[in-house]
């Protein structure tokens, strides 16, 4: 197995520099905030009804993220689609934002069109591409961006500016309030995590690398909830892509009214499954008497578990520091498996199968 403090060693493996990219998660979210801070939008914007969000894969992360994390104070219907076209209701009142990183995701540009036709106010998030090209035909006010602190310039690595683009630009439009000095508080948090999960943290102090060596053979099961709910889809989907592994997320409450009576069959769930609980202190009472009597029941069945409590206080700067710690794990895993996290050989290959 390879030693995860062999910095020669991991970087034969991580040609493009995936680790940096991971490593410069806290320069994103300060390029972005910044960034799409400056964008102004017309009055008409401000009027919007509903939100309807449309993103495929990593590029759509960040609205996952953002919904769970203001569900709290988000007073519109928020909608996302990962499809090509958007729902019957959107019309002259709907607020459209579209994300493709690489501006050419087929199912993202058809629901371009499809919110041009329908008057939509539209904005969005992507570094070129046709998505670019449409929203300067249509002098659109959108977040373009260069990804310069994402040196493997893979999509999913790029989550920092997608996350800090959508919240700047729904902060812009009144949507949220999110302060920038919470902002500036999770990037201090950002910038400690990489010192404790980073390369340069030896095995011994580092939990990312240790959990990852735990993982090895096994099959992640990834649970959140409230506010944290949909880092679980970002880590689920860092597993898949970065480490070529299956891996599954569940939130709570939900999980405990079917998942629970699943773990008893087949009985190599003993050996495969390895439950991993993200946990906050700013959790509501009923949630964290759930997480407790959930990790009992995974012990009574057996199943190993893991659970990561993010040491800052803030609601945001905990769902950034989750996303931290579980891009670090995915990145570690993929070197144990001695495979490059940056190559994903079945998206290439489908992407190809469809345009031929």
């Amino acid at each position: 197995m390879l030693n995860l403090d062999n910095i020669e060693e991991v970087k034969k493996i991580d040609k493009v520099n995936v680790a940096g990219s991971i490593t410069e998660l806290s320069l994103q979210f300060n390029q972005a905030w910044e960034e799409a801070g400056k964008i102004n939008f017309p009055k008409n914007y401000f009027g919007a009804e509903n939100i309807v969000f449309s993103g495929m894969g990593g590029s759509a992360l960040s609205a996952y993220v953002a919904k769970t994390l203001f569900l709290d104070e988000l007073s519109l219907p928020f909608e996302i689609v990962n499809d090509y076209h958007l729902p019957e209701f959107v019309n002259s009142k709907s607020l459209v934002i579209l994300s493709s990183y690489s501006g050419t995701t087929e199912e993202t540009l058809s629901c371009a069109s499809d919110a041009l036709a329908r008057k939509a106010n539209i904005s969005g998030l992507t570094t070129g591409g046709k998505l670019a090209e449409f929203f300067k035909a249509s002098n659109i006010p959108s977040y373009i961006f260069n990804p310069k602190h994402n040196p493997s310039n893979q999509p999913r690595m790029g989550i920092g500016y997608s996350i800090a683009g959508l919240l700047s630009l729904l902060r812009k439009l009144n949507l949220i309030t999110l302060d920038s000095s919470i902002l500036k508080q999770t990037i201090a948090v950002l910038e400690k995590g990489t010192k404790l999960f980073g390369l340069e943290s030896k095995t011994e102090n580092n939990p990312a690398k240790q959990v990852a060596t735990q993982l090895v053979g096994k099959i992640p099961v990834i649970v959140a909830a409230e506010f944290m709910t949909n880092i679980g889809r970002v880590i689920r989907n860092q597993f898949n892509e970065n480490a070529k592994s299956f891996a599954a997320f569940h939130d709570l409450p939900e999980l405990n009214h079917h998942l629970m009576e699943g773990l008893m069959y087949p009985k190599s769930n003993r050996e495969n499954l390895y439950f991993m609980f993200f946990r906050s202190n700013n959790y509501s009472s009923r949630i964290l008497k759930r997480f407790q009597v959930t990790k009992d029941v995974v012990e009574k069945n057996g199943l190993k578990h893991f659970e990561f409590i993010p040491r800052s206080e803030s609601r945001f700067s905990q769902v950034a520091e989750s996303i931290q710690f579980g891009s670090y794990v995915t990145y570690y895993l993929a070197l144990l498996y001695q495979i490059d996290p940056s190559k994903i050989p079945w998206v290439d290959y489908f992407k190809a199968q469809l345009a031929s």
